[in-house]
């Protein structure tokens, strides 16, 4: 399968193991009510109130792992056209698989684009399996975090999924526009980008770890990695390396 192919059946696996992983965290066994209710004795109510709330969180989980299996079949769908695609026999006179019919296939994918744009960062396109930092819809944060894309609903509206939730919130998936999202570029595309000059605001992965938080570019190297002096780091007059696709534009 080409490079496109297998990003989608690794999509499929991912998400069919982050579905096992829900269903056993959030497991309505019918045994572990029956205990539940064993060790509940002070009055009925609460024991209404205990069982409304494993419901509610089976119910939760069943909602999460729709979505998913949504995102398993769309891309199990994917495969099958491709597959039927380069199985069929070819026209006469198609000699090469750069004519007219594979053109038309390949315009027929979907494609997105970030509403974010700079001369050191490409915004577009967005597809499915492209990486984005996107920022969370939470009052008290700024932080932005790496998903990947599972759906393209139109140019501006994307299905994305976190690959590497916290314990309080696996599988999770979001509905988005471009406005709440930046692309990061792939590795194939980094040879391209400009190098930020020194002292600008970027948007940076902090290592090891899958947020984004403000930076200021001290230097860029000859390897593609920039030297960055992170906001509001601990450690006084730290600097640290990151990969060049990881440094984003700071959006204005």
């Amino acid at each position: 399968m080409g490079g496109n192919l297998e990003d989608k059946w690794d999509i499929i696996t991912t998400t069919l193991q982050d579905v096992f992983t829900a269903n056993r965290i959030n497991s309505l066994d019918p045994l572990t009510i029956e205990a539940s209710e064993a060790r509940l004795s002070s009055s009925p109510a609460d024991r209404l109130k205990d069982l409304i709330a494993t419901l509610n969180q089976h119910r939760e989980n069943v909602d999460q792992c729709d979505r998913l299996l949504g995102t398993v079949l769309e891309n199990v769908d994917l495969l099958i056209n491709a597959k039927r695609a380069s199985a069929s026999p070819k026209l006469p006179g198609n000699r090469s698989s750069t004519g007219p019919s594979y053109k038309r296939a390949k315009s027929n994918v979907k494609k997105g684009k970030s509403y974010f744009t700079s001369q050191y960062n490409t915004s577009t396109p967005i597809v499915i399996g492209s990486e984005v930092a996107y920022k969370l819809r939470t009052p008290t944060s700024s932080d932005w975090i790496q998903c990947e894309v599972t759906k393209v609903i139109d140019l501006t509206h994307f299905k994305i999924r976190d690959p590497e939730p916290d314990d309080n919130n696996f599988c999770q998936v979001y509905d988005v526009d471009w406005k709440e999202i930046i692309l990061i570029p792939s590795a194939q595309d980094v040879s391209s980008l400009k190098n930020y000059p020194n002292r600008s605001r970027v948007l940076a992965r902090y290592p090891e770890t899958t947020t984004f938080y403000p930076a200021e570019v001290i230097s860029s190297k000859r390897d593609g990695r920039c030297r960055l002096k992170f906001e509001g780091e601990e450690e006084e007059g730290k600097e640290t390396e990151v990969q060049r696709r990881f440094v984003l534009p700071f959006p204005k």
